[in-house]
């Protein structure tokens, strides 16, 4: 039977192998995952999309700062229809610009982690008997594994 399970890189994944092997385990690999080198694209295609987008707040402001500057604009030189206008330009460029500057700092804050050594998960496969696998996933789930899958 063959157990798999991923863990956070840290001690808790060495304080399960040497728990494993202590109890007669030994057929247990372990592999580590890179993490993501390059950034992800900003802008999305047709066929990949990651849920990022810069003009969901820009429609937002946009509707709010042109219904403003269409209402205020029966009251200004100009009217309304100048007024809204404008209102909607300039929120949709405060609405992306405001998008812009969280993702920026959303993404130094995670070249931050990046550099201060934060690590991959690691997959664990332990090869062991039917009689075992309990045992194995006991000492498995008690050192913090993310999650766990059996096959025969």
């Amino acid at each position: 039977m063959q157990i798999f399970a991923t863990f956070e890189y840290s001690p808790f994944v060495e304080i399960a192998i040497t728990e494993l092997e202590e109890k007669g385990i030994t057929a247990i690999y372990a592999v580590p995952l890179d993490l993501r080198k390059k950034e992800p694209r900003l802008l999305d295609s047709i066929h990949r999309a990651d849920g990022l987008s810069f003009i969901d707040k820009g429609m937002i402001f946009a509707f709010l700062f042109g219904t403003i500057g269409a209402s205020k604009g029966f009251v200004w030189q100009g009217g309304p229809i100048i007024w809204g206008i404008v209102g909607a330009v300039s929120g949709f460029v405060i609405g992306v610009s405001l998008s812009g500057f969280i993702y920026l700092l959303k993404r130094n804050k995670k070249q931050h982690q990046l550099k201060k050594g934060k690590k991959g998960d690691v997959i664990l496969i332990v090869t062991c008997e039917d009689n075992q696998a309990s045992v194995v996933e006991d000492i498995l789930w008690d050192h913090k594994a993310l999650g766990l899958a059996r096959t025969r």
